[in-house]
């Protein structure tokens, strides 16, 4: 078995780290005493089984680029980490990376729990390529990034686990990386420490190159531009962030619900084209629901809600699944036959692209292929193109958990989604279609539908949107404060005056 070295190859220009065929194989021994005669016969004998924790794993990442690795535990995401810091070596293939590589890899990973903090300032600043005296000269930078006060001085080991990662954090915050490496750090830091980290991140990705591990597919979605999802020792899928945590979504489910989660290909879900239906009609459906099911929690105000007329929009598009990746999985007990987007009171105008603050109905109506004894849930989220959740909403009613529908075989189900979309940040968002039985927390998967809708918001805005979309703003006021006083009292000078004028012509 071939081992080839870890080294600072010349990488093509623009590449921060490569992969080729990468791969670690552990031994692993039943007894002590089969590890002694491993070593005195060699490779004449073998007393011990291969476990191959990473095979074959090939990617490129580019200088600017992010990219999120995800999977279960054990599928091998430290083991990858390890060998591009350099910590581990590998079994086969060969790993290169460009630059200084700063990594938060393990909880006190590169600590002395002897020393004290400042020693392991030193220590671990020397790990990533720091001089001593590029470390003193950020050494006030670092302490304020930490923030543990008086602890600074004291042994490490007296350390709960959230000052390691801060003090840790800290040091990397402060050496100029050319790559970030992060495998679950902020697990364990406080909400406002937290909330710092991100924002070094975020700008960290902005100009170098960004490895992230985490559990947390928000996370992922908000930080990385790619994702690398690894099952078992091998690479599953390399894609864009939305598709790769869409399929490992589905295998989750999978595990969960102990059985196959089959794409359901064979039926096309799509968003017809529908006329516009009658005012009287509308209120005539709204008033059947209100008397038959329980008002759901999320709306504050039903009638405010329900008092527009339905009218579809006549240029909705056709099926607007991606043909390369539908993400269309289930166990088939209910199938979505149609999804339908409609604009409400205002045919004439297109439901895409979005501008921000349209009244939107979504309908979504499906069959059951088999007889469903448990509350159906129907739900949808709107995901960004990295498959970031900005919101969504499903049927559940917590008060009310047996009030949705069942089925028997051959009934269609229908739930309907009316809201107030809200101005979005310029580009391509994805609208998530599911079909559940149970509650929200135990469920059945029937059949879900990633990016069964496709929106684009457009950059004509009147004003531009500061984060992920903007909310509804009520009043925006902004006024110098000396100088309103400074007029009123004026007006009120004036006012006196005019008085005083008044009462001695009357005189």
């Amino acid at each position: 078995m071939k081992t080839q070295r870890i080294g600072q190859l010349q990488l093509e220009n623009g590449l921060t780290i490569e992969t080729k065929g990468l791969g670690k194989c552990f031994r692993i021994y039943d007894k002590p005493k089969e590890r002694l005669k491993q070593a005195l016969f060699r490779n004449r004998r073998q007393y011990y089984k291969e476990f191959w924790a990473l095979r074959n794993v090939s990617f490129k990442l580019e200088k600017g680029e992010s990219l999120g690795i995800i999977g279960r535990n054990g599928s091998g995401k430290s083991t990858l980490l390890q060998m591009i810091c350099g910590t581990l070596s590998p079994t086969e293939g060969s790993v290169q990376t460009n630059g200084r590589i700063a990594a938060l890899l393990e909880l006190g990973s590169g600590f002395n729990p002897e020393f004290t903090g400042i020693e392991n300032v030193f220590l671990n600043a020397s790990l990533i390529g720091l001089s001593k005296r590029q470390t003193e000269e950020r050494l006030d930078a670092i302490l304020s990034f930490a923030d543990i006060g008086d602890f600074i001085n004291q042994p490490v080991k007296t350390y709960s686990s959230g000052m390691v990662v801060r003090l840790a954090f800290g040091v990397i915050a402060n050496a100029d990386p050319e790559i970030l490496v992060v495998d679950e750090a902020l697990a364990v830091g406080d909400a406002l420490f937290t909330q710092k980290c991100m924002r070094f991140i975020h700008q960290i990705r902005e100009r170098q190159s960004l490895l992230f591990v985490s559990h947390d597919p928000t996370s992922v979605a908000a930080l990385c531009d790619k994702c690398l999802w690894i099952e078992k020792g091998q690479v599953r899928l390399l894609t864009e962030t939305r598709k790769a945590l869409n399929g490992y979504l589905q295998s989750c489910y999978s595990e969960v619900q102990d059985t196959a989660l089959l794409p359901s290909s064979g039926y096309e879900t799509f968003v017809e084209i529908k006329t516009p239906i009658s005012e009287s009609a509308s209120m005539t459906n709204d008033q059947k629901d209100s008397e038959l099911s329980p008002t759901h929690p999320a709306i504050r105000n039903q009638h405010h809600s329900f008092s527009q007329s339905r009218n579809a929009s006549s240029n909705t598009r056709g099926s607007s699944i991606p043909e390369s990746f539908s993400g269309s999985y289930g166990d088939g007990g209910i199938l979505i036959e149609t999804v339908e987007l409609m604009q409400v009171g205002q045919p004439e105008i297109p439901t895409n692209p979005l501008n921000g603050g349209e009244v939107l109905l979504l309908t979504v109506k499906a069959r059951c292929q088999r007889r469903i004894e448990r509350p159906s849930i129907c739900g949808f989220n709107l995901v960004n193109d990295k498959g970031l959740i900005l919101f969504g909403e499903n049927t559940f009613i917590p008060d009310a958990p047996s009030a949705a529908p069942m089925g028997c075989e051959g009934d269609e189900l229908e739930a309907r989604f009316m809201f107030t979309m809200p101005p979005l940040k310029p580009g391509t968002y994805f609208i998530n279609i599911a079909w559940a039985s149970g509650t929200q927390n135990v469920h059945t998967q029937h059949h879900y539908i990633n990016a069964a809708i496709q929106l684009d918001s457009t950059a004509h805005l009147c004003r531009p949107v500061m984060g992920l979309f903007a909310c509804d703003v009520h009043d925006i006021t902004i006024v110098n404060t000396c100088q309103l006083l400074a007029e009123q009292e004026n007006k009120r000078a004036e006012s006196t005056k005019n008085g005083q004028e008044k009462d001695t012509h009357a005189d």
